[in-house]
């Protein structure tokens, strides 16, 4: 029985090794994948009397675009309206790691070594380097998944820190008032300053569900990052994303599935907003709904905007490793799903990978 149980913990183990570092991992089994057929080109251009330096640079060019697409379909995620910037990013830096490795290779080949062993032990020379700037700036746009935590005095924030730890991207802060809810808890606004005592280095996102979000704010811009609001209050929208913006947190608009979403166009153009929140739910304020259906054409729509590439969409409401895979989306907020589970960090890896992983 011992036995038994030591393998199964050390299974789990490693299942949560692999999640852990998965984006590392699979990065090193693309990247080697990408150097065997960028050598495999190489010799068949050789082969074919292809001048040495355009064999080169032609098999080192197919090696990127398949380490490239390799990550961005089954690791990272990057959403269609960030590829193109992805790709660019990407394609600077693994140039300029293979242009030094060339300078390199040129000095060791008068050595006698073998050039194919070399540009191995080179490439893993410079792999940390590289995997640590794409993580930085190639693949940053990944899906990153934030826990929603309620500012309404009811939450346990340290219990939810102890379950979860570091390790969602962000941390999701809902204020729902009686203009929203009449049955609610009174909002507890200042909790975002302990929010922030725990998650000291995350970003934290707050989504202001009330008709009349200035009497929040106060108590909110020192400790967030980022403040969503509805279009639709008593108040002057327009005003409450200036004060949002002016005091240095980023201003985004929420969208239930009633609201239109032409009402962003003119904040985006004039680059006052950079985040929408598209709420999956049929009613805001309200816990325990699910998935709303009827809110997938709004977030094509949503990727299909003309500026597409200039804002970011979290999506809200219902999201598990069931509905994770069809957001086409940069972030996703969970509560429930998280929280209520007996492993909330393993369902936080599911909903990172869009549930690809579910089975380990």
């Amino acid at each position: 029985m011992y036995f038994i149980n030591y393998n199964i913990n050390g299974l789990k183990k490693i299942n949560f090794l692999f999640y852990r570092y998965r984006f590392l991992f699979l990065y090193t089994i693309f990247g080697f994948l990408s150097l065997v057929i960028e050598m495999i080109i190489s010799k068949f251009l050789l082969f074919y009397n292809t001048v040495s330096l355009k064999a080169t640079i032609l098999s080192f060019l197919i090696g990127l675009f398949v380490a490239f697409f390799l990550n961005i379909r089954f690791n990272f995620h990057i959403t269609p309206a960030k590829r193109k910037k992805a790709l660019i990013y990407f394609s600077f830096i693994s140039t300029l790691s293979f242009s030094i490795q060339l300078l390199l290779r040129s000095s060791i080949q008068q050595y006698g070594y073998d050039m194919d062993i070399s540009r191995f032990v080179i490439s893993g020379s410079f792999f940390m380097i590289s995997y640590t700037l794409h993580r930085r700036l190639s693949f940053r746009e990944y899906k990153k998944v934030g826990v929603a935590i309620y500012a309404d005095g009811v939450e346990d924030i340290k219990l939810i820190f102890n379950k979860i730890s570091n390790i969602s991207d962000f941390i999701h802060i809902d204020i729902v008032d009686k203009t929203y809810n009449p049955n609610c808890e009174d909002v507890k606004a200042y909790r975002a300053e302990v929010v922030r005592a725990y998650w000291q280095n995350k970003k934290i996102e707050v989504h202001i569900m009330s008709k009349n979000p200035s009497v929040w704010l106060d108590d909110l811009l020192p400790y967030v990052d980022v403040i969503y609001i509805h279009p639709t209050m008593d108040e002057n929208l327009s005003e409450i994303i200036d004060k949002i913006n002016f005091s240095k947190v980023e201003a985004g608009i929420a969208l239930s599935v009633y609201e239109p979403i032409e009402i962003i166009d003119s904040f985006i153009l004039n680059n006052k907003i950079k985040h929408v929140l598209l709420l999956t739910i049929p009613q805001p304020g309200f816990s325990g709904q699910k998935f709303d259906v009827s809110a997938l054409p709004i977030l094509e729509k949503l990727n299909s905007h003309r500026n597409r590439s200039e804002f970011e969409i979290c999506v809200d409401g219902g999201v598990n490793d069931l509905t994770v895979k069809y957001l086409n989306v940069e972030s996703v907020v969970s509560g429930s799903y998280i929280l209520s589970a007996p492993n909330p960090i393993k369902n936080i890896m599911h909903l990172q990978t869009s549930g690809e992983y579910a089975e380990y």
